[in-house]
């Protein structure tokens, strides 16, 4: 009997030197820009990191499509800039995980419009291969997003940033941690996820499994998933519910969530929106359908029932894209059919069958859904970010 009380102690306490050793930082490691396996992303400008970064992709990433549309795909995954760059604002915005620069095509254009000089950054790791997802660490993307920031801040009176998903967490770290942002533009940001319990197991999880890998077919991002970067995700959502607690940001926030989102948590979103973002001029952007924000002014609410256009829920990913987006616009060139765990209904979308759009993982009898790439309200959105930002 001891002998069974020791070994389970043996365990217990080898599996929890395990967790939190690998979801500790690892300070010794090889940063990314530093790897000969990899390239420095950390430029003395802007437009010298765009012009490295594009070099690099062209010889290192992974192309999926012909080589005449290969110009297309890369644009789509490269670092950019728009807008203005004499304004006297400026904005930095980062992506999700697996996901590119183009998820903010749409969002820079209407913030170019609005006055903003825009820079887009490519998280390390993302746009070429998603092998690349290995090496990639939280501290990786963090560095990349401070030292961006920073220069815009060096040169701009004000400075905003802004982020959707993993990007969102990376820009409210710096915005708690640093000094001189005017304001936070946040897309589903990825504080809590609906699964918190797999979040704490996933350093575990990446001792036996790499991930998994699939076929590649979407231009804009990666639809295979490494646990290394799953780690990466998880990191920095916990470094900024630590940096956030018993903290609050006094800068106007857009905070854009989805009710249905079957990624990150909608609900512990608005605690935090309501409890740490406490400018007058911030705004919690709420698409659903199911929750009552009437008597909270600080509230933009939007049904995502809306059956004239086979909309079921908004998505993790819906509120970024406008409809007329090439792309994942309403009649855009990307169908996402992988949209539950029901192979009928995906070789059903596959096959052209009349198809409505949800959030990953939800059902309705005898309906189809694919994933809802497009934001029914992206007027309405523009509208609310010149309010926040102005």
């Amino acid at each position: 009997m001891k002998t069974t009380k020791s070994s389970l102690a043996l365990l217990l306490a080898t599996l929890f030197l395990i967790i939190t050793g690998c979801s500790s930082n690892d300070i010794s490691r090889e940063p990314m820009y530093e790897s000969k396996q990899y390239y420095n992303y950390l430029q003395p400008t802007f437009d010298q990191y765009v012009e490295t970064t594009t070099e690099w992709l062209k010889e290192n990433r992974a192309f999926i499509t012909e080589r005449e549309q290969q110009t297309t795909e890369l644009a789509m995954n490269v670092p950019y800039t728009k807008g203005d760059p004499n304004s006297h604002k400026a904005i930095l915005l980062a992506h999700g995980l697996g996901d590119s620069p183009f998820s903010f095509t749409d969002i820079s254009d209407s913030l170019a419009e609005q006055g903003f000089y825009v820079q887009v950054v490519l998280l390390p790791g993302h746009g070429s291969n998603p092998r690349h997802m290995e090496m990639a660490k939280y501290q990786d993307w963090q560095i990349l997003v401070d030292h961006y920031a920073q220069q815009l801040k060096q040169q701009y009176d004000e400075v905003w940033l802004g982020g959707f998903s993993t990007g969102g967490n990376l820009v409210s770290i710096h915005a708690l941690e640093k000094q001189g942002v005017d304001g936070l533009l946040l897309f589903s940001p990825g504080f809590q996820t609906t699964t918190p319990i797999l979040e704490k197991l996933t350093p575990l999880a990446t001792i036996f499994a790499e991930g998994w890998f699939t076929e590649e077919n979407n231009l804009a991002k990666y639809n295979s998933g490494l646990l290394a970067s799953a780690l990466a995700y998880s990191e920095s959502a916990k470094v900024f519910r630590n940096k956030v607690a018993n903290k609050t940001l006094d800068i106007p926030v857009m905070l854009v969530t989805s009710e249905a989102d079957s990624v990150i948590d909608a609900n512990a979103l608005y605690t935090y929106f309501d409890q740490h973002f406490t400018h007058p001029k911030s705004k919690l952007v709420w698409y659903g359908g199911n929750t009552d924000f009437t008597e909270l002014a600080k509230v933009e609410s939007y049904s995502m029932q809306r059956d004239d256009l086979r909309v079921s829920t908004a998505s993790h990913m819906s509120p970024l894209f406008a409809p007329d987006n090439n792309y994942y616009g309403q009649y855009g060139e990307k169908i996402i059919c992988d949209n539950s765990m029901s192979t009928s209904d995906v070789e059903a979308c596959n096959q052209g069958e009349q198809t409505w759009f949800s959030a990953w993982g939800y059902t309705e009898k005898d309906r189809i859904h694919a994933r809802l790439t497009w934001n029914p309200y992206y007027t309405e959105l523009e509208k609310t970010m010149k309010t926040v930002a102005f």
